[in-house]
């Protein structure tokens, strides 16, 4: 039986980039794979990125991913991480894809932060203003201590510095799920019926296995949940990252 298809969803602020190591994993196993990116994130840093991401939604990505996926033969296995897991979810929710891997997704609607780390970074969100109508980018020392803690120095500033800005709108749909009156990351589970991997590093502080937990057991028998000790929200650039592939590729060999 031929290898599914593999599609790589990065997560916010990023690209393609931060799914390589995966990506060169699965095609040294001979999988066929894509990295489509989300509408004008292959823009550079700047005035007409700005502008071209102010007010851009989760949706935006939803449909360009959709529209993607639409030019394949066959349904394919996501892998996504942090804001791709959450759009590999919106796609197994509405059958577009054979299942999931999630690698630290971000939260669903319904999902609600279980620690104090977690609810601090919401404050500060809110203490910036109406981000909501900007396009952020990344703070060092916030990603530091939140998404890179498990990493070296240098390595969190080689990562951070290839990181770029997002739109406050996708920003503030995730971490504010309750307040977005089009409930854009809402799971209709009545209709989820694709199998799915939830992979939490344990030092991941913004989505800690806790919450991610909590997550994954509203799919319940469709969700396999496994705690990954030591890593952190950016697992998949880790050293040592083949094995998260492996372990990846051994569960999608049992669908």
């Amino acid at each position: 039986m031929s290898e599914p298809t593999i599609v790589f969803l990065h997560g916010t602020n990023a690209s393609p980039w931060t799914m390589a190591p995966f990506r060169g994993f699965f095609e040294e196993k001979g999988f066929t794979c894509h990295s489509p990116t989300y509408r004008h994130h292959d823009l550079p840093d700047g005035e007409e990125r700005t502008e071209a991401l102010r007010g851009a939604s989760i949706a935006d990505y939803v449909a360009d991913i959709t529209a993607f996926l639409a030019t394949l033969d066959t349904k394919p296995v996501v892998i996504g991480h942090s804001l791709g897991g959450l759009i590999a979810q919106l796609l197994a929710a509405r059958s577009l894809i054979a299942a999931g891997v999630l690698i630290n997704s971000s939260i669903i609607n319904g999902t609600v932060p279980t620690t104090e780390m977690e609810r601090a970074l919401g404050k500060m969100f809110m203490s910036v203003g109406p981000f909501w109508n900007e396009v952020p980018g990344q703070d060092f020392e916030l990603l530091a201590t939140y998404g890179l803690n498990t990493m070296p120095v240098e390595q969190q500033h080689e990562i951070c510095d290839r990181l770029n800005t997002e739109s406050g709108q996708v920003l503030f749909e995730l971490f504010f799920w309750m307040y977005d009156v089009n409930q854009t990351t809402r799971i209709d589970f009545d209709r989820a019926n694709t199998p799915l991997l939830f992979l939490s590093g344990s030092e991941d502080k913004v989505v800690p296995p806790t919450t991610a937990k909590t997550m994954a057991d509203r799919y319940g028998p469709l969700a396999t949940f496994i705690e990954i000790p030591g890593r952190c929200h950016y697992m998949q650039l880790e050293k040592d990252h083949d094995a998260l592939a492996r372990r990846c590729l051994d569960w999608i060999r049992t669908l």
